[in-house]
């Protein structure tokens, strides 16, 4: 009872100071009090006086508008759908950051609510994160907010980008919005050119070449839904492989200029790949083919040189799985040199294994059984047996016997474990030196796979030390073979190393301390000339090369007199100079250890490089 006497003394105590207190400057009869015109009195706007509630679901399915204030400590409550415009239960205090009205210190907030939308679109805005959502029976915004963007004939203006378009999923109209620079670096990328429409939508932008990262205004084609989407790095941005997925996008040619400063253009957006008779075309190659699996396609597409030079990695040789980088592969595979260029994949089923083998300067690994694979169309594949792999894993578990060609600058390649019996993952021509199959300049070895065995023994013979191991799980040995002759090196085909490494040694010989050429260089220089008159657009880089006897001042002279001899004798046999150079590096890049002379022997050579 305390408390409702006082309330009623309240009430009655502020209704005798209303009547005291003449409102607007009126006399107590009610008259304009003299000298003071009438006023005219606004209604009162609502103030802030308690504090806001967790959400505005208690005023749903009003047109009303409350004031409330927001304590710093309600800033980090709740959930937030939608942007300017929120459904009526998210948190309200956190919505009003989102909006923009007020800091994370909080304060006072005027509330309008709204009747339902039909979505409400997520952006991550003033450090606070808000969702997508369908639609909803009840809304509310901010006064001094952002206005909400009013239906146009053209493309719907959403302000700021949202965070991705699944809220326009189904849709097929065009949007336009803004991408802050604080925006490009949030959320995935699934696609190139067609984007699923759970995108990031402004890392897409700069994918696309779109915006570059200082953002900028963008327009987007909403498009049906794709049974596939390509990952590629462009533009700094990596996107994903994703198979079928119901709702996409696209960025319209049309769309506003970056505000970035002038910088150096990013890679413009290509021509998506569409469904067609002959072979699917894209300018740039995706990272790997993994989008094309399960087909028998055909894709012609573009290498970069920096594609090319990227260490992705690959396993196999002249067919590889489809997750293998496709560039890095043709540069391995010998269809583009380092500057890269125009490469024709076709699409293989998988393989029960993926032979690895260092090409080119490319390393690919082994592999065994992979769902799917691919090759490049228009690399021909040299008769004779294959180079030897570096290593025999990709035959582990098999009785299977291989016939392969180790050249002499293999021999050096790898450790050795074992000795007759060797571990698979020993280097092949290093111990095929070892078991005395061949010598140190190479030759053509058979060997055959071994169930694994509980002990390796290691011991030095013919210049190559092994080493002992325990149990492993596979193993292979030489057969028969013939090794060979004296300290001369074995010399790889070349046309057939150039197609497949981009480089051989030629082991010419030359009078001992000069650069005159010996008769029996002839057949290996015409071997040379050969494959130049077989392939108008092949040029080469001459490179001389000696063992270490002597000083430097003496063999780099040497080297590139006799590179220059070499050059010379291709040009009286009809190669036109301009696709020559000749040059020496002396001593200084050994293949072989130049303590024996069979090391030595390898490493006087000339080495032809194919010039790109």
């Amino acid at each position: 009872m305390k408390w409702m006497l006082g309330a009623a003394l309240s009430v009655l105590v502020g209704f005798g100071a209303m009547a005291q207190a003449p409102l607007g400057g009126a006399s107590k009869d009610g008259a304009p009090a003299a000298g003071k015109p009438a006023e005219t009195v606004a209604p009162a706007a609502p103030v802030a006086t308690q504090q806001c509630p967790d959400n505005a679901a208690a005023y749903a399915n009003s047109n009303e508008s409350f004031a409330c204030l927001c304590p710093p400590e309600a800033m980090a409550a709740g959930s937030v759908w939608g942007s300017d415009i929120y459904t009526a239960d998210s948190g309200l205090c956190r919505a009003a950051q989102h909006a923009g009205v007020i800091s994370r210190r909080g304060g006072p907030v005027t509330v309008q609510m709204l009747p339902g939308q039909p979505r409400y679109l997520g952006l991550t805005r003033n450090g606070v994160q808000s969702q997508n959502y369908g639609a909803y029976d009840s809304s509310f915004r901010f006064d001094g907010g952002r206005p909400a963007a009013e239906a146009t004939a053209g493309p719907q203006d959403l302000g700021n980008c949202p965070d991705n378009l699944s809220a326009f999923a189904g849709e097929t109209g065009k949007l336009t919005c803004s991408c802050e620079p604080a925006a490009i670096g949030q959320g995935s990328v699934w696609g190139s050119d067609i984007y699923t429409a759970d995108s990031g939508t402004c890392r897409a932008a700069v994918h696309a070449g779109a915006i570059r990262r200082g953002g900028g205004q963008v327009m987007i084609q909403m498009l049906p839904g794709q049974p596939r989407y390509i990952g590629m790095t462009r533009n700094g941005v990596q996107s994903q492989n994703y198979g079928a997925y119901d709702s996409s996008f696209r960025f319209d040619s049309a769309a506003g200029q970056a505000t970035a400063p002038a910088a150096p253009a990013p890679a413009p957006a290509a021509a998506a790949p569409t469904a067609q008779a002959g072979p699917t075309r894209m300018a740039q190659c995706p990272d790997n083919m993994s989008a094309f699996e399960n087909s028998d396609e055909t894709v012609v597409c573009g290498c970069s040189a920096l594609a090319v030079a990227q260490s992705s990695a690959i396993w196999g040789s002249d067919t590889y799985t489809s997750d293998s980088a496709p560039c890095r592969a043709a540069l391995h595979a010998g269809a583009v040199g380092r500057q890269g260029g125009e490469v024709t994949i076709t699409m293989l089923p998988g393989e029960a294994r993926y032979m690895g083998v260092t090409r080119n300067g490319v390393q690919s690994q082994p592999f065994g059984p992979y769902r799917w694979s691919f090759r490049f169309a228009g690399v021909q594949r040299a008769a004779g047996p294959d180079l030897c792999p570096d290593n025999m894993t990709s035959l582990d578990g098999s009785d299977e016997g291989l016939t392969c060609l180790c050249p002499g600058d293999a021999t050096a390649r790898g450790s050795v474990w074992g000795s007759d019996v060797y571990t698979s993952d020993s280097g092949t021509c290093r111990a095929a030196v070892h078991a005395g199959v061949i010598g140190q300049g190479g030759g053509t070895v058979t060997l055959r796979m071994l169930p694994g065995q509980p002990r390796y023994l290691g011991i030095t013979r013919n210049g190559v030390p092994s080493q002992n191991y325990g149990a492993y799980r596979s193993s292979f040995r030489f057969e028969g073979g013939q090794r060979a002759q004296g300290n001369v090196p074995m010399q790889a085909p070349v046309a057939a190393s150039l197609q497949r490494s981009g480089q051989v040694q030629l082991y010419v010989t030359f009078r001992t301390g000069l650069a005159d050429l010996d008769i029996t260089a002839a057949p290996i220089l015409m071997q040379v000339r050969d494959a130049m008159a077989a392939d108008p657009s092949l040029r080469l880089r001459l490179i001389g090369h000696t063992d270490s006897q002597g000083s430097a001042q003496t063999n780099i002279p040497l080297s590139i007199r006799r590179a220059e001899a070499v050059r010379m004798w291709l040009a009286q046999a009809g190669i036109a100079p301009d696709r020559l150079l000749a040059e020496g590096r002396g001593q200084t890049e050994p293949i072989a250890d130049n303590g024996s002379e069979a090391g030595r022997a390898l490493n006087r050579r000339v080495q032809a490089v194919r010039l790109q």
